[in-house]
């Protein structure tokens, strides 16, 4: 009789160690999935909700609707993304690039080549010596690189999704403000005003689909 009771009880114990431990395991792979879902700016997707804070020259506060990511690249393993989003004052951009951590930057103002004090060929001539300057709005912007890049937009990478691009960087020698000039292919200019923000400032909502 006894012999069957503790027969019995190590059953009981095979059972119940083998139950723990896929309950253990299936607990691993839920957070292993999750990982890649977590609320981290990097895995916001569009139809996702975040919140800005204190952000730009009036430490503004405001919800922001994602509407797209999109992928650039440049060179070899140059890739940066590309978050557009929908705010009560219009359209924001949010820029996303790894580089011995990430680095965020929020552009809220486009603008017209035209707008600048520069023309076509002294971009030219900033990439030919790898050196330049323009004033803006009273504030001084230095020439920082420039280089060939394409867009993929809605992050689908395909060759048929490609489009190309030149594009020349400025900021301000404080690096608080960032002046983008790209020319596209079909030879429109597009002018990105934009300054770096921290992720402490974004409160993400929903990462979206």
């Amino acid at each position: 009789m006894n012999s069957v009771i503790i027969f019995s009880l190590v059953l009981i114990g095979i059972a119940v160690y083998f139950w723990q431990r896929n309950k253990k395991d299936k607990k691993l792979e839920n957070s292993q999935d999750d990982s890649s879902r977590e609320l981290h700016l990097e895995n916001v997707r569009p139809g996702g909700l975040i919140h800005l804070m204190n952000v730009g020259p009036t430490m503004e506060e405001f919800d922001v609707s994602i509407l797209s990511r999109g992928v650039y690249r440049a060179g070899q393993n140059d890739e940066w993304y590309e978050l557009e989003g929908e705010a009560a004052k219009g359209k924001v951009w949010i820029t996303l690039e790894n580089d011995d951590g990430l680095d965020v930057t929020l552009a809220t103002r486009k603008l017209k080549l035209r707008d600048l004090p520069i023309v076509r060929n002294d971009l030219d001539e900033m990439s030919e010596n790898g050196d330049g300057e323009f004033e803006f709005e009273g504030k001084m912007y230095y020439y920082e690189v420039s280089s060939e890049a394409s867009y993929f937009p809605d992050g689908n990478i395909s060759p048929d999704n490609e489009s190309f691009f030149y594009y020349w960087e400025f900021e301000t020698d404080n690096s608080e403000e960032f002046i983008t000039i790209e020319e596209w292919e079909n030879g429109r200019f597009e002018v990105t005003q934009s300054h770096p923000i921290k992720e402490s400032q974004v409160k993400i909502f929903s990462l979206g689909k």
